[in-house]
């Protein structure tokens, strides 16, 4: 069984507060409501990450039944109440989820939440009437026109799509244009501070005119923007913020998103959902970040601790995931499809590689084309379908891999084993979505309904639909898209959630091999073939995860069973 942390909640004190709390609860209304549910031991094994939260309502909340309040519970709820007579923020519509579905969902992104909008420069007329041109018809072709306009000029071209040194827009297609610009084309300085929420990183310029990373994880690749990222040359002071950044408080404090409610200069009245529960939830803002004021769980605060134990374990596998992720984005593993094709051959090339690698050879040939077997640094390059990529993922998560060049010739096997799961094909989209399916015990499937699969070339159905079923999707999700594509045959493809937006709840970031290893938004994953829709989630359950990820997952002494593919025996080489 699993281990977790049950903090009790604590007991009245007396009827008098009983009573105030009710008062208090009567003049606060509906807005100080949240959803109280208890879970049951099932749930309780696999807390959020194993069972999908219900979408929130949007509609009038009933009032908040606080019969179980302690002090604590009552202060924060009159202090919430007392926001009500300080200064309100006018936030921007960019904090509107619907929107933001839209726009985190078409572009790389730093998902900030901002307490006002960014201006833009002032006393440059032909950069306003740029601006504004490209805001009334954010086409390609009006786009490649400002950019001709604006390509001798960096000073002009910061002008137009700087905001305060933030890359800002709410037009969903603009955001799209957006992800095709450079920092070459904004900037001719030798050295730029790149802020990404609480995060910066710094950029020199190179003989070729392009920026690299100087710092950070990514230090030595090119530099590139994203969406909202504030940018200025290195010897210049950032302005004030205009943002908060919410993912290290999500993190710290485990909710799935933030149903705002009211924002003053100083603090910040939030509902935040967890699951099915909702806690009024009061919060400071500083520069650029947000921390707990206090929180009025209530009843529910047993519950609270114990989602928040199960969030913190999905964020421990989730992190060993996204690490063997950027390990093959840096491997920059081929897609399994040949050079020269007769017909449809996708998927040929890993056994004549695997052939190659244990045979001792450095190269392999297939239909007269030739493919090294190891990258230049000598590292094991396996060409992998979508679904490669995805299974790969987990297995080398748990210690099984091809050994690099200078070393035997073998694949060393790790705590998961799929080859031995008795998995019909493990090359298969549809063969592992059903193996998921026979294996409720270490996976839960999630089939949209039929009205909920819509295409993605209906941009603002697709991501309306995918907001509704926000619930549904959460970071570790493994996610099957089907459809035509320009063969007018119907195809799988398959991807891994790495990234969410903190306010929205909504995931932002997607993980796939579609020619080589990269993160991208929902636009970049599903362009290509924009008839496909999502076909099925599948959740890996936390038991299954820890079981070859090797954590200190709160798992009791008793071994959980065997998960499908677990080897029970120790790391061996074949």
């Amino acid at each position: 069984m699993l281990q977790l942390l049950v903090v009790k909640a604590r007991p009245l004190r007396g009827v008098w507060p009983r009573l105030l709390t009710v008062l208090l609860a009567a003049s606060i209304g509906a807005a100080l409501a949240f959803g109280r549910s208890r879970l049951s031991s099932s749930h309780r094994a696999d807390g959020p990450f194993g069972s999908a939260r219900r979408p929130v309502a949007r509609t009038a909340l009933p009032p908040y039944a606080g019969l179980e309040l302690d002090e604590a519970d009552r202060a924060c709820l009159g202090r919430r109440a007392a926001l009500a007579q300080q200064p309100q923020l006018q936030l921007p519509p960019l904090d509107q989820p619907e929107l933001r579905a839209q726009l985190l969902g078409r572009a790389k992104n730093v998902p900030l939440f901002f307490l006002s909008r960014p201006e833009p420069a002032s006393g440059l007329p032909l950069a306003t009437a740029l601006r504004e041109t490209l805001e009334a018809s954010p086409g390609y072709k009006g786009f490649g026109a400002v950019i001709g306009k604006v390509r001798k000029s960096p000073e002009l071209a910061q002008a137009v799509f700087l905001r305060e040194g933030y890359l800002y827009t709410e037009s969903p297609d603009l955001a799209v244009l957006y992800g095709a610009l450079t920092l070459s084309l904004l900037f001719r300085d030798p050295e730029l501070r790149i802020a990404r929420g609480r995060e910066e990183v710094s950029a020199r310029r190179l003989e070729d005119g392009d920026y690299e990373y100087t710092n950070g994880p990514e230090r030595g690749r090119r530099a590139k923007m994203l969406l909202f990222d504030r940018i200025t040359k290195a010897s210049a002071p950032l302005s004030a913020a205009r943002h908060v950044d919410l993912r290290p408080l999500a993190a710290e404090l485990g909710f799935d998103e933030l149903v705002i409610e009211r924002a003053s200069p100083g603090q910040l009245s939030a509902m935040a959902v967890y699951g099915e529960l909702r806690v009024p939830t009061l919060l400071d803002l500083g520069q650029g970040d947000a921390s707990l004021a206090c929180e009025a769980p209530g009843a529910a605060r047993e519950e609270l601790s114990l989602r928040r134990v199960a969030k913190s374990r999905a964020a421990r596998a989730q992190a060993r995931l996204v690490s063997v992720i950027k390990e093959q984005v840096d491997e920059a593993l081929p897609f399994d499809e040949p050079k020269t094709e007769d017909g449809q051959q996708d998927g040929k090339l890993r056994p004549e590689w695997r052939m190659a690698y244990l045979n001792g050879a450095s190269s392999f040939e297939f239909n007269g084309d030739k493919y090294a077997v190891f990258d230049g640094t000598g590292r094991p390059r396996p060409p992998q379908v979508c679904i490669d990529f995805v299974l790969d993922t987990f297995e080398r998560a748990g210690g099984s891999w091809w050994r690099p060049r200078g070393e035997p010739r073998e694949r060393v096997l790790g705590r998961l084993r799929l080859d031995e799961s008795g998995m019909a094909n493990r090359r298969s989209v549809e063969r592992f979505i059903d193996f998921a399916r026979s294996h409720p015990e270490s996976f839960e499937v999630y089939d949209p309904p039929s009205e909920a699969r819509l295409p993605f070339r209906n941009r603002a159905q697709f991501f309306a639909a995918l907001y509704a079923a926000r619930a549904h999707y959460r970071e570790g999700d493994i996610v099957a898209i089907l459809g035509p594509r320009d063969d007018e045959k119907l195809h799988y493809h398959s991807f891994i959630i790495v990234g969410s937006d903190p306010l929205s709840g909504l995931p932002t970031e997607l993980a796939a091999n579609a020619g080589r290893p990269r993160i991208r938004s929902w636009e970049g994953e599903l362009s290509s073939a924009p008839r496909r829709s999502i076909f099925a989630r599948v959740r890996p359950k936390p038991v299954w995860l820890e079981s070859f990820l090797g954590l200190e997952a709160g798992v009791s002494a008793d071994d959980p069973p065997p998960a499908p593919g677990q080897s029970t025996k120790g790391p061996a080489a074949g």
